[in-house]
C-alpha cells in the first residue's frame, strides 16, 4: 500500500469516492496539496504482482480552519479496505507531516449519529463542541487534537 499525494490523474477515481466536492473545488484541492491517496498498487495472482488500473482505494482530504488550522474534511477508505489498520496510518501520517509544517493542532468534525466519533477519540481527538448545520437533522461534532500529544486539561 502507498499512501501519496493525490495528482490530478487520480482525480476521477477520487470524485468517485468523494462525492461531497464539487469537482472544480476537488482539483483545487489537489493542485493544493490538500489530497492525499491510498493506492493498492498490485494484486496477487498466480504468485504474480500485476498493477492495477486504478488503484487508489482511500483519500484524505483536508483545508485550513480559519486559514490556520488543518481541518480533515474527509477520510474515506474502500469498504474492502477498512479495518486493516490503513484508516490509522492515513491519520498517522497527515499529522505528522502537518507537525512538520509546523502546525500545532488539527481538527475534524462527524455527525452525532455516525461511528467515526470513536475512530477519532481512540486516535486522541477531543471533542471540543458540535452545531446543527442547515438542513442537517443530527448534530456535528467538532474534534481538535493537538500535535504535541498533551491534553487540553
Amino acid at each position: 500500500m502507498i499512501l501519496e499525494l493525490a495528482q490530478s490523474k487520480d482525480k476521477r477515481k477520487i470524485a468517485k469516492l468523494d462525492r461531497h466536492i464539487p469537482s472544480p473545488r476537488l482539483g483545487e484541492c489537489i493542485w493544493n496539496q490538500q489530497v492525499y491517496v491510498l493506492k493498492d498498487d498490485s494484486i496477487k495472482n498466480g504468485g504474480q504482482n500485476h498493477r492495477l488500473k486504478d488503484p487508489v482505494v482511500g483519500v484524505l482530504r483536508y483545508s485550513l480552519f480559519w486559514e490556520t488550522i488543518p481541518f480533515l474534511n474527509l477520510l474515506y477508505i474502500d469498504a474492502s479496505y477498512r479495518n486493516k489498520g490503513f484508516g490509522t496510518e492515513m491519520m498517522r501520517r497527515w499529522e505528522d507531516t502537518m507537525a512538520r509544517m509546523g502546525y500545532k493542532y488539527v481538527m475534524t468534525s462527524t455527525q452525532a449519529d455516525e461511528d467515526a466519533w470513536v475512530f477519532y477519540e481512540k486516535l486522541g481527538y477531543q471533542r471540543v463542541g458540535g452545531f446543527f448545520p442547515p438542513e442537517q437533522a443530527v448534530e456535528e461534532w467538532m474534534y481538535l487534537k493537538r500535535l504535541d500529544g498533551r491534553n487540553f486539561d
